[in-house]
């Protein structure tokens, strides 16, 4: 009985060690998920840009979990196109929401707008009506010709968890950082 007492007692201990960074590394995982889930739509963004020949638009639910690329022209056919043929021309809408306990948050300093879309901004997807009743940030405006914006936002959860989303405007790369704790403000 002795025996077993011990090897339960030896389970334990190590059990409490190994658990609380195990739980941190399954939390930061979240965060990294969302960030790159963020990142490849914004990369995808500037690929329907240049593919189309169409600005696209990548706005994110101010202080919320929903995100969107859009192309910035309400009748892409009419806008700059390599093609003659705008019969041919396939407008790509992409949207996504993260979990419950994640949000996305301008970075300090930037003022991220508040602005609301239309329905028609939305028109092929399926959650359009949800999607106008958000608030939207300013724009990232992804160009035809491979360029963007310079800006920096944030994937947070609610333990303040974050990772940084930077945009590079000369090429449309996208970055996002490692995972790490935001500070309080004070």
């Amino acid at each position: 009985l002795f025996e077993l007492v011990l090897v339960l007692a030896i389970l334990v201990t190590v059990t409490s060690i190994a658990v609380p960074p195990m739980m941190d590394r399954v939390k930061n995982g979240r965060v990294q998920e969302a960030a790159d889930l963020i990142r490849e739509t914004l990369a995808n963004a500037r690929r329907y840009a240049i593919e189309a020949g169409v600005d696209y638009h990548f706005r994110y639910e101010v202080n919320g979990k929903f995100f969107v690329a859009i192309p910035a022209e309400p009748n892409p056919g009419l806008a700059n196109n390599y093609s003659k043929d705008t019969e041919d021309i396939r407008v790509a809408l992409e949207s996504g929401e993260l979990d419950k306990d994640l949000k996305i948050s301008a970075a300090e300093g930037d003022e991220s707008g508040a602005e609301t879309l239309e329905v028609e901004a939305f028109n092929q997807l399926s959650n359009a009506s949800e999607l106008a009743s958000k608030t939207w940030s300013k724009p990232i405006i992804f160009r035809f010709d491979g360029t963007a914006e310079d800006r920096t936002f944030r994937v947070m959860s609610d333990d303040r968890r974050t990772s940084e989303i930077t945009v590079r405007g000369l090429t449309g790369a996208v970055r996002a950082s490692q995972v790490f704790v935001m500070e309080k403000s004070k």
